[in-house]
């Protein structure tokens, strides 16, 4: 049952896959890390990276390799994210600016909350142009405990100076819905894919299709 919030006074945002299309990016980098190391890994663990950060990302590596060595893997799959994003600003995601404006215009305080690095987080916000719209950034090697612990949007709303539970918070990922929904925020899920699976629905209380349903939904949302 969805959470009856109203007066949201802040919304803070997930960046890969929320704001920015990159999750794409990350499934190919994996493909050629696998090619040139002779490690692959499944389309199944690839999904269940989504939203995690680097700690975690290297454990379910490991994890789903046992008994390789796949530091070399890891290192170019590092090696073509990073080649892939900076031959062309990263593509945003439908809806996502006119979303941005929306708030803006209406003096909404935003906070972005990802679990990338902080110097990639700067890196893709400053070449989409997305940068100035947010008072507050907490990444992932910010933070002690990364999604789907709560800890990440919790700091984002003391960033922002307002409770969390006047916050409203967009994701796209399964560990990341989760998060927002443990953290007492209004969790609203704008999945990559359809149909959306169970396990991330539990934890949403509202799902859109794409970001441009956004603006209708909060307008009477808004404090």
């Amino acid at each position: 049952m969805e959470k009856i919030h109203y007066n949201l006074q802040a919304v803070i945002f997930d960046m890969d896959g929320t704001l920015i299309d990159t999750e794409r990016i990350g499934a190919a980098s994996w493909d050629h890390a696998g090619e040139e190391t002779g490690l692959f890994v499944s389309e199944e663990v690839k999904k269940s990276m989504v939203g995690r950060n680097m700690a975690d990302i290297n454990a379910i590596v490991a994890s789903a390799l046992p008994g390789e060595d796949v530091q070399p893997l890891l290192d170019r799959a590092n090696f073509h994210y990073h080649r892939l994003v900076s031959e062309a600003p990263p593509p945003i995601k439908k809806g996502a600016r006119e979303l941005l404006e929306w708030l803006q215009a209406k003096g909404i305080s935003m906070a972005l909350a990802t679990s990338s690095r902080a110097e990639q987080a700067e890196d893709k916000l400053g070449r989409t142009g997305l940068r100035d719209f947010f008072s507050f950034v907490i990444a992932g090697d910010e933070i002690d405990r990364g999604k789907p612990e709560p800890e990440i949007f919790e700091r984002a709303a003391e960033g922002l100076e307002i409770a969390i539970a006047r916050c409203a918070v967009f994701e796209d990922s399964a560990p990341g819905i989760e998060a927002a929904q443990r953290s007492g925020a209004l969790a609203l899920l704008v999945p990559e894919f359809f149909p959306v699976d169970p396990g991330m629905a539990l934890f949403a209380d509202h799902i859109f299709e794409d970001l441009t349903q956004a603006p209708a939904f909060l307008s009477d949302r808004m404090g």
